[in-house]
């Protein structure tokens, strides 16, 4: 497989998405919902009379702030949704007066927005991190490395990439190579910090394992202010130990081609169920499944569950699922119990079924178990 896209690409894809981007602090009695447009002095100073939209993500943030809810303010028609939002706002505003410790503390909103549409509502303390920021304290830790690029993602919300090393990797089965890479992503509104995880990337069908050490990235940076030196090496240092655990992925990876799974039906229900999967990502995993040449396999189960992941719409819903994925894997004192127990009952179905029955027995009621004393009349 050639990688078509480049680091130089991915920088032009950044600049290209930057076109546009404006930022404004606004006094929030200075902000008015009209028709559903958000209207503040500066949006019609820079020629947006008739007001900003908002992103899904951004008018989650603004009902947040107002205390809300989201997606009761979404179904509203405009008429509703400004009566509610300018009320509320300038509620707000009096319970700050007072000292209200129940409203928002912020007097002013950072409003993030691309053209007319507002992309963030976020408070003035906010660090921006932005992606090109990202990007230049990324590259020179990059430069003269072997790294290709295997994802670049950007959307209103967040941005992703996905870098792979071709030249560590594993054929695990014929024509199935596993390679290293690490997985960088980012938000400027508010929806993640920056982090820095290790990636098994499958060649055959471009499908990412995420693997997380504790349940954590290798590097979580959030947006307070940190030096673009310190910044530098702290990514650096992220980057490097990623390739390294990895590296050690790949070899449990390979395990799990001689980890059967009994009753791919049923495991793929229990995930379903544990990880609150939607009916259309489930069938994605059974058809997906059939293609695997080892589907009776904890290696099959989970490229059928990554290569799901590729068919989600949300680039940030395919890395969540690819980090669960990930975690099934995992055999390492790392796992928590709770994906100890998710694990068992994939792969003991039977034995997990039993204890499971054993729990939820009341007292009593097991074969030799000791029968209470009834108290006489």
């Amino acid at each position: 497989m050639q990688f078509s896209k480049t680091l130089d690409d991915v920088r032009e894809q950044v600049i290209l998405d930057d076109e546009h981007k404006w930022d404004a602090i606004v006094p929030c009695r200075q902000v008015l919902l009209h028709h559903g447009r958000l209207y503040f002095p500066q949006a019609q100073q820079d020629g947006f009379d008739g007001g900003l939209g908002f992103t899904p993500w951004a008018l989650s943030q603004a009902c947040s702030k107002l205390g809300m809810p989201a997606q009761y303010i979404k179904r509203c028609p405009p008429r509703l949704q400004d009566e509610n939002f300018n009320h509320w706002n300038r509620q707000a505003e009096i319970g700050r007066q007072l000292g209200k410790a129940d409203w928002d503390p912020d007097a002013a909103w950072l409003i993030r927005s691309k053209g007319g549409t507002a992309r963030g509502i976020l408070s003035p303390k906010y660090a921006k991190l932005d992606n090109n920021q990202l990007l230049e304290a990324l590259l020179p830790v990059l430069s003269g490395t072997r790294y290709q690029v295997g994802l670049i993602q950007l959307s209103s919300e967040s941005f992703h990439l996905r870098l792979v090393d071709p030249t560590i990797s594993r054929e695990v089965l014929p024509d199935d190579r596993l390679m290293v890479g690490v997985h960088v992503a980012n938000s400027e509104v508010g929806l993640r910090a920056v982090t820095v995880d290790a990636l098994v990337f499958r060649l055959v069908c471009t499908n990412g394992l995420i693997r997380r050490i504790n349940h954590k990235s290798l590097l979580r940076q959030r947006h307070i202010h940190v030096s673009e030196p310190k910044f530098q090496q702290m990514l650096e240092a992220a980057i490097g130990e990623a390739v390294m655990v990895a590296a050690g992925f790949i070899e449990q990876m390979a395990l799990a081609i001689k980890t059967p799974v009994p009753d791919p039906e049923h495991a793929i229900q229990v995930l379903a169920q544990s990880w609150n999967l939607p009916q259309s990502t489930t069938e994605m995993i059974r058809f997906n499944l059939l293609g695997e040449s080892v589907p009776d396999t904890l290696f099959g189960l989970v490229n059928a569950v990554t290569l799901a992941a590729q068919r989600l719409s949300s680039t940030d819903d395919r890395f969540e699922l690819e980090t669960l994925a990930g975690m099934l894997v995992d055999t390492t004192s790392s796992a928590s119990p709770a994906h100890c127990l998710l694990r068992r009952r994939v792969l003991e179905p039977k034995k997990a079924a039993t204890s499971d029955l054993r729990m939820d027995m009341p007292a009593g009621s097991a074969a030799g178990a000791a029968r209470p004393l009834l108290l006489a009349a």
